[in-house]
């Protein structure tokens, strides 16, 4: 892009608008203008006008409100404030004119440019708009839920298509009134599931695979997914047995028996001896105290067996299901797990914490776990919209050319290229995208270079060549469908057209003259000095009788060098310093003459004495030094004469009038 994005905002913050222009949301936008809209009985009142053009004061508030971030801190600043904003907001106004009258709405480079923008930002917005805000929603309110699922697996052989038609076939058969269990223990691979009714156990969005995760949250109890699911285990069939509100949290405290006495299983002497402990658990012996003196759980015996917070899945099934069943306060009976017999109390329960409170939790896990998938419905919901098809049959005559073509700084005179380059490989919204096209796109890929052009690397940058422009052709049509969408590349079009005025008016026409930069320097050559800087040299300790010791030894005559160098780990030189770097160098430049030492020092708990070796003192810089400066005071100085200039000539080529009277009614009900 020509004008860079920060460029344009520093533009627009020069004429009147501040970044927050930019960096309001568009919910924000929509709000604030609702409001307004709805609030002001003042609205067509005329605050201003130029030209012929009425500036309304429903424009002004919307104008201001969206500047200062929100409405209701517009509504409480001063009459001076919206008198100064609406000056600005004229002369923005009338420089937008003017922009018009030059020709700019027409100026293919500055509408190319836009475009350009659009698409970019078009993709970014619909990411974050129509899948990820909206992903972030959905995961957040289903984990707000745990469902309990049973499958029957089918593994995929060889053939995808035949494990699929026998996944549909157990399908058709339970819709047919066949029992789901029995059918999970005849055909499910699930060994860990078969035998209990294909069950999984309770499940919350973000730890199962997303497509598994779909179907169980749409499925109602008691029923079966009406669809055979496919993830990378094979094929499911989906049934849901129960569902509730999820227990974000629990913390408890464990008493463990372990089964293994010497290396071998004992299982009759973990129960004997769970079985006392749980009998001084019941007749009120404290629960801390008996897993202190009992539990053989190390780790948490020490802690009187508090195992802290942990989610749903984290223990082994057995003791999850005992401990998400407790009250708090309440112990279980004895859990047998593989680990050994438990007794476990419930210490707490922590609820699902509000969306605002777990959002960037949320995108975390959203991002790992669940955005592609989300991303790949969206594409697969586009492609049908555009009318999306791939012409197989060219990927493959391209793969199956004698001679392969490789991607290298060569391959726009390979003859299998030149013979296919407008050959069509795919359509979208009918429009032809040629093998030129793709191959351009591959070769800007630098993972690309000197790469075959095999089939499946044909179809690989196909799909992503092809999601790119579903992307970019959604966007183009966003600021016909999207009002919020539109505001935003309304503002950004009206900063390309400011940036333009500011270029031709003010930037451009400011020329760096020698003579007139002497004459600068010779007037304020005072205000330019180079910096104070010192050398010095330390004696440190963190101990403060040992740095007056070393203090007592300058006092008495000894030599700084000497004490120096029979203590070289506690000292060292700093060579030449801004005066202002360090309290040390501050300290340094404070001695009178070089030689110089000063009072012990304590900083950060530790303390030094500092010895003045070489002082130089600020003075006026010579011309050549200060010529970065000048000339930048001198540009800037310029900018703002010409700014001047141009902003006086709008005025008197379109005359405003402003009635700031009628200002007192803004942000009024």
């Amino acid at each position: 892009m020509r004008i860079k994005l920060n460029y344009l905002i520093v533009a627009i913050a020069s004429v009147i608008l501040t970044v927050n222009i930019f960096s309001q949301t568009s919910e924000e936008v929509v709000t604030m203008n609702t409001t307004s809209r709805l609030t002001s009985q003042y609205a067509d009142e005329v605050v201003a006008e130029f030209d012929g053009h009425e500036i309304t004061l429903y424009e002004f508030e919307k104008a201001y409100a969206k500047n200062t971030g929100n409405f209701e801190a517009a509504k409480s600043d001063s009459l001076d404030q919206y008198i100064k904003f609406l000056n600005l907001y004229v002369s923005y106004k009338m420089k937008l004119r003017n922009a018009f009258v030059r020709g700019y709405y027409d100026d293919e480079d500055l509408n190319n440019e836009l475009n350009d923008y659009k698409q970019k930002v078009g993709v970014s917005y619909i990411e974050e708009k129509d899948i990820i805000d909206p992903g972030m929603r959905r995961f957040y309110n289903q984990r707000g839920e745990e469902v309990r699922v049973s499958h029957i697996m089918i593994k995929m052989d060889t053939t995808y298509e035949g494990s699929l038609i026998f996944a549909q076939s157990i399908l058709d058969s339970i819709k047919n009134g066949a029992s789901y269990e029995d059918l999970v223990v005849k055909y499910s691979a699930d060994k860990f599931s078969k035998n209990n009714g294909g069950d999984i156990y309770w499940i919350t969005a973000g730890q199962i695979i997303p497509s598994f995760e779909k179907a169980a949250y749409e499925t109602p109890v008691g029923e079966v997914y009406p669809e055979v699911v496919k993830t990378k285990f094979g094929y499911h069939i989906l049934k849901v047995t129960d569902r509730q509100k999820r227990i974000y949290k629990v913390s408890a405290s464990h008493i463990l028996i372990k089964n293994e006495r010497d290396g071998k299983i004992d299982t009759n002497y973990a129960r004997s001896r769970i079985n006392v402990i749980y009998d001084k658990v019941k007749a009120g012996e404290p629960f801390d105290s008996l897993a202190i003196k009992y539990s053989e759980d190390k780790g948490s015996a020490v802690k009187g067996g508090d195992l802290g917070f942990f989610q749903r899945r984290q223990m082994v099934q057995p003791f999850d299901e005992a401990v998400f069943q407790l009250s708090v306060g309440e112990i279980s009976p004895i859990v047998k797990t593989r680990f050994g017999f438990h007794i476990i109390k419930l210490t707490g329960i922590e609820e699902y914490p509000p969306y605002e409170e777990e959002i960037e939790n949320i995108r975390d896990i959203y991002k790992k776990v669940r955005y592609q998938f989300d991303f790949d419905e969206y594409i697969a919901n586009l492609k049908v919209k555009y009318n999306y098809s791939v012409n197989e049959d060219v990927l493959i005559q391209l793969s199956e050319v004698e001679n392969q073509i490789t991607l290298n700084d060569e391959y726009i005179n390979d003859e299998n290229y030149i013979a296919h380059k407008n050959d069509i490989v795919f359509n979208i919204n009918k429009k032809a995208v040629t093998f030129d096209s793709l191959t351009a796109f591959m070769f800007r890929k630098k993972e690309n270079a000197e790469k075959t052009l095999t089939l499946t690397l044909l179809k690989t940058e196909v799909d992503n060549y092809g999601k790119d422009l579903l992307l970019i052709t959604q966007a183009s049509e966003l600021q016909k469908t999207d009002p919020e969408f539109a505001s935003l590349m309304n503002d950004y079009r009206n900063g390309i057209y400011i940036f333009k005025l500011q270029e031709d008016e003010v930037w451009n026409k400011v020329k760096i003259d020698s003579t007139q930069l002497k004459d600068l320097y010779e007037k304020t050559k005072n205000n330019y000095r180079t910096v104070e800087m010192v050398s010095f040299s330390e004696l440190f300790t963190k101990k403060k009788e040992d740095i007056y010791n070393f203090y007592g030894m300058l006092k008495e005559g000894k030599d700084f060098d000497t004490i120096v160098s029979e203590n070289t780990r506690q000292s060292r030189n700093h060579n030449l310093k801004r005066v202002d770097e360090t309290e040390l160098s501050t300290k340094a430049y404070s001695l009178s003459k070089v030689g110089d030492y000063s009072t012990p020092i304590e900083i950060k708990n530790n303390w030094s004495i500092v010895r003045l070796n070489k002082k130089i003192e600020s003075r006026t810089k010579t011309y050549e030094e200060a010529l970065p400066e000048l000339s930048s005071a001198y540009q800037e100085s310029e900018s703002k004469r010409l700014e001047e200039k141009y902003n006086d000539s709008l005025k008197d080529f379109y005359k405003p009038n402003y009635f700031y009277d009628e200002l007192t009614n803004a942000f009024k009900l």
